[in-house]
Order: C-alpha cells, then sequence, then structure tokens
C-alpha cells in the first residue's frame, strides 16, 4: 500500500503533471486540516485512506480539459475541485461559492495555510450571487443535473465560455435534453481508482 505522498506523486506523473515538492506538501496540509475540521463540521463522508484518491486525484484528472482563465466552483463545499486547480495553476482566477458559512471559513483557513493567491470566497447561494466581471469557466462536482447547473449559473458565465460537470457515471441522455447548447463528455481516467469518472462540457454559445 502506497503512502498518500507516494500516491499523489505516482498519480500525478500518470496524469501528465510535473511533480513539484511543494505542490505535493500543499495537498497534504490541506488533507490534514480536511480531516481536522471534519470532526467538527461536515466535509466530507470520504475516510482518511480514500482522499487522495476520491478527492484530490479525482480533482486533479479534470485541470487538462479545463482551459479557463477565470473559474467559478459552484458549491465548493470543502473546496473541492477548486483549491486543488488553485494549487496546480497558479495563474487561473479562481471563485469558490458556497452556501454554509463554516465551510467557507474552512476554505479561508487553507487559503491562508497554504498561502494561495489566486483564490476569491463568496458566502451566498449561486443564484443570488453578483459579478461585476463574468467567468470563462463554472465548474461544480455537486450538481446532480447538468440542466439546473447551467440554468442558474447562466447569469454568471461569458459567451463562449464553459460550463464543466464533474460526474460519477455516465450521463444520460435526457439529462441534457432540456440543454440546447452544444456539448461533449470527457471520459477520465483517474489513477488508483477503479471507478467510472466523466467530464461534462457544455459551451455557452
Amino acid at each position: 500500500m502506497l503512502n498518500d505522498k507516494a500516491q499523489l506523486e505516482g498519480g500525478m506523473d500518470n496524469l501528465g503533471f510535473e511533480i513539484m515538492p511543494e505542490n505535493i506538501d500543499k495537498l497534504l496540509i490541506y488533507k490534514d486540516l480536511l480531516l481536522k475540521w471534519n470532526k467538527s463540521i461536515n466535509l466530507t463522508s470520504i475516510n482518511n485512506k480514500e482522499i487522495v484518491t476520491h478527492h484530490f486525484l479525482d480533482c486533479l484528472a479534470v485541470i487538462p480539459f479545463i482551459k479557463s482563465s477565470s473559474l467559478l466552483d459552484v458549491g465548493t463545499g470543502a473546496g473541492l475541485p477548486g483549491i486543488v486547480i488553485a494549487i496546480i495553476k497558479p495563474d487561473i482566477k479562481i471563485s469558490l461559492i458556497d452556501k454554509v458559512g463554516k465551510k467557507i471559513a474552512f476554505i479561508k483557513r487553507v487559503l491562508a495555510e497554504l498561502d494561495i493567491k489566486n483564490v476569491q470566497t463568496h458566502h451566498s447561494r449561486v443564484e443570488l450571487m453578483t459579478s461585476e466581471e463574468k467567468y470563462d469557466g463554472i465548474i461544480s462536482r455537486a450538481f446532480s443535473n447538468m440542466g439546473d447547473f447551467v440554468q442558474i449559473t447562466k447569469h454568471l458565465l461569458k459567451k463562449q465560455g464553459v460550463w464543466y460537470g464533474m460526474k460519477s457515471k455516465k450521463i444520460l441522455n435526457d439529462e441534457m435534453k432540456g440543454i440546447d447548447n452544444s456539448w461533449t463528455l470527457e471520459s477520465l481516467d483517474v489513477p488508483f481508482l477503479k471507478a467510472e469518472r466523466y467530464l461534462v462540457k457544455v459551451t455557452n454559445s
């Protein structure tokens, strides 16, 4: 059984990322904070041994498909995938939004602890969120239905921007029936995770 560090390094190498020790260190500190805070607020149901595979590598696997320079992570919860993306891609401007104040408080602690500069946080429901500048991309792991996800975030996405929906099983065509925009489905190969993972990309045409 590989330890967390070896699993992260092996997984990132498998996904084609440059292995940067500072990024590995930040992800491992993030994991420790997640476990510590999870004792008092419900951040994840994933156990200690699965955080690297089910959370970190799962989030890392979508990064090669994200071409946006500004990204909104909706219903971010414990900061996933936004914080993982921010660590690996410091040039992307990322906003994290969640309606649960305790989760945003946790995220702020992580950002301070890891000295992450390219992330803003918003404690709000996304349908009530206003922004002077629209985003190039909007992502979520939390929405079960892509139609709802697109509908309630449309006011925040630029023309030709992309919605990214992280899915744990193959998307069904009936879920996309209400979406007139063009969309593609990427099959993800998450290292050390024997489970189906997909990324749906919908273009705001």
